[in-house]
């Protein structure tokens, strides 16, 4: 299955870091082609291990010392765009940082989506110079001996599982304009400027507190996702599915497949072409769904399991809080478009969310029960 398609679907299938389920759970009936759960207790499902007193250990430093808040100042100029133009430099070397334009060419026409301008390139790493995103093999090659203002071509082989058919296992030309050769920003050699333009600070001390902030606020945020993590796993391991309810896998599975659909804009009728155009067929996405539907089950039948044991129940606020950070990173206008997102209704979407900010609240009782060691 093409890398892409399968990352979207994993993209789509969880809301934060767990999944779904109540004390005693019932799904609507659907109509077109839901299948039918049938009501169920997550404990006749599962048989639960050790969970609350794990013990999980931090392995990466969170700590901001002046170290770390010196690499993180250049990170945050590096990706604010921290390149100018180095103009004692003629020739592009190997390890070069180049603006260039560029134009992809197959059978002498332009390609969709192979022109771009004013484009930084890193070409040591064949990768934007500021994203980090990286290029197919041989891109950047046939920049290195070129002259400042200098048309150079590259010509490469795309993937043979590149997510256009049409340039899948192709040869192409990229037909460049070398703009001029950069130099890279640090936070010793950036200028007041700089910062004031992009980060609204007029020093480099402001600059050095303004990165020392967000840094800890970053850290703090890794550390309490890593942690989460550590411990959904442990639980997790610790524990078994004996088996699914009854109808539930495929509800899901094909609820998930809508979603994919809805969320990237695909009609029914566009939906084996687009499979075809990503190098992929029906059968292997639906593998690939319904993998991704078992693993988040297994996640909420322990997890409800839990919440079902130690009487955990939703609040009212505090889903309405979740319901609203949500819909701010959905940018969806409304609860109800939101709801739909995840189900065949707007009804069913929010028994689902429902659900999985129960499951989340279960989750945070076991993490605040563990015993969490750091590096």
């Amino acid at each position: 299955m093409n890398k892409r398609i399968a990352a979207m679907v994993l993209a789509a299938s969880f809301v934060l870091t767990a999944g779904c389920g109540n004390t005693s759970q019932k799904t609507e009936k659907k109509s077109s082609g839901d299948a039918t759960a049938t009501e169920y207790k997550a404990g006749d499902y599962v048989t639960l291990g050790k969970y609350k007193g794990v013990t999980v250990t931090l392995t990466k430093s969170y700590k901001a010392d002046d170290a770390a808040v010196k690499d993180y100042e250049d990170t945050l100029i590096t990706n604010a765009g921290g390149f100018m133009k180095d103009s004692s430099q003629t020739t592009v070397q190997k390890d070069s940082i180049v603006n260039v334009d560029y134009k992809g060419m197959k059978d002498g026409v332009a390609f969709d989506g192979g022109t771009a301008s004013d484009v930084t390139i890193d070409v040591a790493n064949n990768q934007d110079a500021s994203s980090g995103s990286g290029y197919i093999d041989g891109f950047t090659d046939g920049l290195v001996g070129a002259k400042v203002g200098e048309a150079v071509d590259s010509k490469v082989t795309f993937p043979e599982d590149y997510q256009s058919a049409e340039l899948a296992g192709q040869e192409v030309t990229f037909e460049f304009k070398v703009n001029y050769i950069c130099k890279k920003l640090t936070a010793d050699s950036v200028d007041d400027d700089f910062l004031k333009k992009n980060f609204h600070v007029d020093s480099k001390d402001a600059f050095s507190d303004y990165a020392k902030k967000k840094l800890e606020e970053n850290n703090e945020s890794e550390k309490t996702s890593d942690t989460r993590q550590l411990v959904m796993d442990a639980v997790n391991k610790n524990s078994k599915v004996k088996s699914f309810p009854k109808g539930l896998i495929a509800e899901r599975t094909q609820n998930l497949k809508k979603q994919y659909m809805t969320q990237n804009g695909i009609a029914q009728d566009q939906w084996k072409d687009f499979l075809e155009q990503n190098g992929t067929t029906e059968e292997k996405f639906d593998e690939q769904v319904k993998k991704t539907v078992e693993n988040n089950v297994t996640t909420e039948l322990i997890f409800t399991a839990i919440a079902d044991k130690e009487n955990i129940k939703p609040d009212e606020s505090g889903f309405k809080s979740y319901v609203s950070n949500l819909m701010s990173s959905a940018g969806s206008s409304d609860e109800n478009s939101l709801y739909k997102q995840y189900g065949t209704s707007a009804s069913s979407g929010k028994t689902y969310l429902q659900m999985i900010y129960r499951v989340n609240k279960a989750l945070e009782f076991c993490v605040d029960n563990a015993t969490v060691k750091e590096k």
